[in-house]
């Protein structure tokens, strides 16, 4: 079995690393184009897209882009408060 390559935080959680995860998971995938949004604690976000070359090009979300891609991926009643 291929070693995962991975980060380790201050705290002692690990985290594997995105371009590898993608590649472990491929199979899930279908063969369609692979992408993902990443949201960082600021509220800042990133649409990360699969590359020529099995890289990752990312592009940075205003709020709104961020908003419009998780309705697009959860639908509008995921954002509905409890």
């Amino acid at each position: 079995m291929k070693e995962l390559r991975c980060i380790t935080m201050p705290d002692g959680q690990t985290h594997e690393l995105l371009p590898e995860a993608v590649q472990r998971h491929r199979h899930a995938f279908g063969g369609g184009g692979i992408w993902a949004v990443v949201i960082m604690p600021d509220g800042s976000s990133f649409l990360c897209r699969e590359a020529d070359g099995g890289a990752m090009d990312a592009e940075r979300l205003d709020h709104r882009q961020t908003i419009a891609k998780l309705i697009e991926m959860y639908g509008l009643s995921a954002l509905k408060g409890t």
